[in-house]
Formats: C-alpha cells, structure tokens, sequence
C-alpha cells in the first residue's frame, strides 16, 4: 500500500543558498506551494559569504542613477570577456530576466537593494552592480532568509531528503516527514567542497585552497548525473586572486581598477592585475609562496567604503600600513628596492609614458604616502559548470530530451560561461542564480 505524503506541494527545492530561496520567492509569489529543501542551514553557504553583487543590466535602479545600459550590452561584454566560452544556452534568457528579477525583489518583496554607483568591474563596460548597503553577502542572504521564513507557503524542511519519483511527480522522504511534490528544482551548491570531484574535473585546481563554503560538496549535482542529466563546462570556475592567507577574508575586486598593483617578494609585478579576479588566481599561485603583495593607498582605501569584502579584510588585521615605501616594504618584508623601481615605472605609465610589458593598459594613478599593501593567494571560489538546462531552467537529459518536472539554477546547474577560470566575468554567479531563478519560477506549474 502506497503511504499518503504527509505533505503535498508544487514544487520541492533542493537547496536553499541564493537560486534556492530567489525560486522560493518567486513561485510563492505566483500561488504554488513550496517545501524549500537545506539540511545544511546552519553553515554559511556560498550566497553568506559571497560579495553579495549581482549585475542587473537596463534596472530600473541602474536607469534611475542616469546610466544608459541594456541587457545587450552586458552580454556583449560577457562574450567579449570569454570568447567561445559562453553557456549560449541560457547567456540571452539570464540577462534579459534580470532586470525583472531585481523589480520582483525591489517592488514585490521590499528588498533593500540599490544600485552601486561606486562598483567598477573588471570585463564591465557599465557600472551594474545591485546589492543591499553597504554590500554585503551576509546581509542580502539575511534578507533573504527572513523573507522566505515568513511567508506561510513556502515549508523550511531542515533534514537531508532521498527522492525518487511517485505516481504523481516526486517523493522525498526527509528524516520521518514523506513529501509529495509535482516538480522538483535542483538548486543546491557546486562541488569546489568535493576534492575528488574537483581532481576530476579541475585538476589544475586539485588541492587548491577552497575559500568557498563547506557546502558545495556536489551532492546535488550528482543527484541528476545519476539521472543522465548532461553536464556542461565541468572545468570552469570562479577563482579568486585577492584571497587573503587562509581563506577568511578577502579585498574584492576593485583595488586593481582603483590604481593597486601586485607584486611578488622581490617587488617586481608579475600580472596585468586588472584582468578579472578570477583569472588572476592561477597568476598569483604561481608566484614563490604561492603569494602575492596587493599595493594601493589610502586615497584608494578611501574610495572602498561601500565594499563589504575589503572592510572585512580591514578589520581583521590584514592590511599593511606606513608612511613610506621603505617602511612598507619593511613591514612586508619584500624588496624594498625592487618595489620602488615597480612604484616608479607605474608613476610614468600612469602619465602616459611607455607601455606596460605585462600588457595592463590602463593605470589610474600614481600611487602616493599613506601606502597601503596585503597579502593574498589565489583559491578556487566555486564551480561554475553542472547540469545543462534550457532557457527556462529545465534540465536535459544525456539524451537531449527535457527530463519531466526537473529543473536546475545555482551552484550545481551550468553557469554563463566556463573554460577554466579566464571564463568567469564578475557577477557571474549570483547573475546565473536570479536570472535563470526568474525563469524557473515563471515555467513552474
């Protein structure tokens, strides 16, 4: 005899990181009933600890502070970034959706989302970035967690959950509590937690620090690969050149636009550092220590504010500070010659005389006392490849056939672009989690 569930719903989520809980949000909106899936919610997910900035281009906050800016211009940019690398399956539904997505979270939840008029981007021609203020990963997950537990449709369920399909769609038996569900959305993390995966598909990357969260051990992933679901760009990811030591804190991205340089122990640069930090990883690991000494000021300092990641980094000690560059160097204990001769050629650069021969084509400013300088490695932020879907989030099977009800968005569903990390632009992420969360939200029944 066939046990009743003791809960029915439309749709189950897998998941409750940034895809998850936008999914959630989304389809409670429209009237469907959600059991929302995250026997994990007492660790920080990729989305918590995460800068928390999501590319929305052609917003109506984005137009509102006077920049003229449209989906096709972000994609244009996301293809001209990583060229021959874009997931053209889902590039032009993710960045026409979210514009919409962030209207749902502005106007229909109240969200306190701005947009950031102080964010540059590497591979950005526009200034597009959204986020709560002052930006923060922690904060907007906050928001978000909050505003899924109150609303009466969507059921928080706290235990791991078996699934398998029923008569009537699928079950999931999660601790003693069977539930019934007509569509399940697979929204958990990726699997930069998962060394045996990573050495699989990324075996630049094996044994890598992993600064994202303990969560993205690919159990959800795995889950629709045992189902024959395609997989895409299994060998991209995020990397992360401006990781402080050990993984705790990081600066963000900006300093690099901002004039900040970066130099190994000898006080040579080494990189184009204004190249996006994901790219940057592999550079920095491959200098001596696997380190590199990140040098601004505190006129750049200044200007970062707004940039939760820095603060953090700021506050926990790992920024270096001295009136001269001797002093500097001293407490870095780097060349203190050779950083004067880099400081010196990026003085002429900045004023327009010669090129760099690292191929950097821009440097903003020379940089001058009080000098600012930290410590960073390069680690492997989060996956970017996974299960393959369409525009609307649904996920295909080896076969190239819709697998009926599944759907996927997030850490294990396939990014907006792969190949290594030279591939992940900015935003990328969270971009993937709202955007293709829209759809999905809008293809459920």
């Amino acid at each position: 005899m066939t046990r009743t569930p003791d809960l029915n719903v439309d749709v189950a989520i897998l998941g409750a990181g940034a895809a998850g809980m936008f999914v959630a949000l989304a389809a409670q909106a429209r009237g469907l009933r959600v059991a929302l899936i995250e026997p994990q919610a007492h660790l920080p997910n990729n989305f918590a600890i995460s800068g928390g900035l999501f590319p929305a281009a052609g917003s109506a906050l984005q137009r509102s502070a006077g920049i003229t800016d449209s989906p096709e211009a972000w994609l244009d940019d996301l293809r001209l970034f990583a060229p021959g690398m874009v997931n053209e399956h889902i590039a032009q539904a993710v960045a026409q959706a979210l514009p919409a997505a962030t209207a749902f979270l502005v106007e229909g939840c109240q969200a306190p989302i701005v947009f950031l008029a102080d964010v540059v981007a590497p591979g950005h021609s526009q200034k597009r970035f959204h986020c709560v203020t002052p930006a923060s990963g922690a904060a907007l997950h906050a928001w978000f967690r909050q505003a899924c537990t109150h609303q009466p449709r969507i059921q928080w369920v706290d235990q791991r959950a078996e699934v398998q399909r029923g008569p009537h769609g699928f079950e999931l038996q999660a601790g003693a509590q069977l539930i019934g569900a007509a569509q399940l959305v697979l929204a958990g993390g990726g699997f930069g937690g998962n060394t045996e995966m990573v050495a699989r598909f990324i075996p630049g990357m094996a044994g890598a620090l992993h600064n994202g969260s303990a969560t993205q051990d690919g159990s959800v992933l795995s889950l629709g690969l045992a189902w024959g679901a395609q997989l895409w760009g299994m060998d991209g990811y995020q990397g992360q050149g401006h990781t402080n030591p050990g993984g705790v804190t990081r600066l963000g991205m900006s300093i690099p636009t901002l004039g900040g340089v970066m130099v190994n122990r000898q006080g040579q640069r080494f990189v184009a550092e204004d190249m996006g930090p994901s790219a940057l990883a592999p550079h920095v690991l491959a200098q001596p220590g696997g380190q590199a000494l990140e040098v601004f000021d505190a006129a750049i300092e200044a200007q970062l504010g707004n940039h939760g990641a820095y603060q953090q980094a700021l506050q926990a000690g790992c920024v270096l500070t001295h009136d001269s560059l001797e002093g500097l160097a001293a407490l870095a204990c780097v060349n203190a010659q050779g950083l004067a001769q880099t400081l010196a050629q990026v003085a002429q650069m900045s004023q327009g005389q010669g090129r760099d021969a690292l191929g950097r084509q821009r440097f903003v400013r020379a940089l001058s006392s009080p000098f600012k300088a930290s410590w960073v490695t390069g680690a492997l932020s989060h996956t970017q490849g996974g299960l393959l879907t369409r525009p609307d989030g649904a996920v295909l099977h080896q076969s190239g056939q819709v697998m009926p009800g599944v759907f996927a968005v997030g850490g294990c569903a396939a990014g907006l672009s792969g190949r290594g990390a030279e591939g992940y632009l900015p935003g990328n992420g969270l971009a993937q989690s709202f955007g293709l969360g829209w759809n999905v939200a809008q293809a459920l029944a």
